[in-house]
């Protein structure tokens, strides 16, 4: 309640519903958990790190290239690639700038 700004406005909320902070942490909790539940229940899909190495190994792109387009060091693409490393947002942008390339 002391760092995120959407968990302040909740709390807010709920403080001026007249509720005690006893009260707003229990609310919280349940709304962590109605989050938790949906992302469990319905994950995201996972861009496959193998499908965007053979997509750049094909258009004969570097590992240095990507990084540099992405704003990330080369180590850090390679560990997506091989599944060393899952990030999500990451792997969507590679897969963004990739299919844009190919377009192109």
């Amino acid at each position: 309640m002391t760092c995120d700004p959407r968990t302040r406005a909740y709390a807010e909320r709920r403080r001026a519903e007249g509720k005690t902070i006893r009260e707003i942490v229990r609310c919280l909790k349940r709304y962590i958990a109605r989050e938790v539940f949906v992302l469990l229940t319905n994950p995201k899909p996972v861009i496959a790190g193998a499908d965007l190495r053979t997509a750049r190994n094909a258009a004969g792109i570097s590992l240095a290239t990507v990084a540099d387009q992405l704003g990330t060091w080369a180590t850090r693409i390679s560990q997506l690639e091989r599944g060393l490393r899952h990030d999500a947002d990451l792997a969507a942008r590679y897969q963004i700038w990739l299919d844009a390339r190919q377009a192109a």
